[in-house]
Formats: structure tokens, sequence, C-alpha cells
């Protein structure tokens, strides 16, 4: 029996050592870095866009389109101190309106190319190219 003892105090002493010496182990053991630390941090993502951008205006809006003087709708004259202007619109879209002062048809501050006219006591003369309209005078 007293072998049996020393057997199991040696077991017993045996594990015990064995389960320190895991612990130890487990301490002194290099922790693997986390896996988000392996990548490369990158800057947003660039579109490779090729179009126009969207916030910068358009060349051509400041352009006039051609006007054609059969187009056009007369609405009067108006009289301003010694200058007389007359009032036209598109035909297309009432809302685009031009004005003849000084011998010139303009569409807000610009001339348009190619149009001349003028007002008489008997009415508005539009004259482009080879073309020439006279409005009655209202």
């Amino acid at each position: 029996m007293n072998n049996i003892l020393k057997i199991k105090n040696i077991l017993v002493t045996f594990f015990v050592i064995l389960f320190v010496m895991g612990k130890c182990l487990a301490q002194q053991q290099d922790v693997p870095e986390p896996v988000f630390m392996n990548f490369s941090i990158q800057p947003l993502y660039v579109p490779s866009y090729h179009g126009r951008d969207p916030f910068k205006p358009l060349d051509n809006l400041d352009r006039l389109p051609q006007v054609s003087i059969a187009e056009l709708e007369y609405h009067g004259i108006i009289v301003l101190g010694e200058s007389q202007l007359a009032l036209f619109t598109w035909k297309g879209n009432s809302n685009i309106k031009y004005v003849l002062k000084f011998k010139k048809l303009f569409s807000g501050e610009k001339a348009i190319d190619g149009v001349a006219g003028d007002i008489t006591a008997s009415g508005v003369i539009l004259v482009q190219g080879e073309q020439k309209i006279v409005y009655p005078r209202r």
C-alpha cells in the first residue's frame, strides 16, 4: 500500500507540474498580431471619371443660338426717354425675349449677329440677310 501511495503522490505531483508548466508556457508564448494589422491603408476610392464636370457651366450656354426673324413675334414699342425699344418673343418659347434697340436685336445684354432693324413712324423693320420683315406699329 505504501507503494501505491507513493505512485499516487508522484502522479499527482507530475500532473501539478504539467499544469503549472502549461500555464507558464501559455503566458510566455508570443501572441500573434490581429489579422487587420497586415493590410495596407489606401486612400478613398477615386473613380476614373472621364465625363464632364457637372458643376462647371457649359461653354455653349453663353453662345446665342441662331435666331430666325421669321420665328419672332412682335409685341409693341416702349419709349424710354429719347430711345424707342421694340419688344419681341420667340414663337417656340414666349419666355425667350428679344429687344430691338439702337438698330440691333438683343437677347439680354448680347447683340444677335446678322440681325439689324429700325423703328420708324409706320412700323418696325427687321432685316436678316436677304430676309426683311415689316411689322406695323401698334
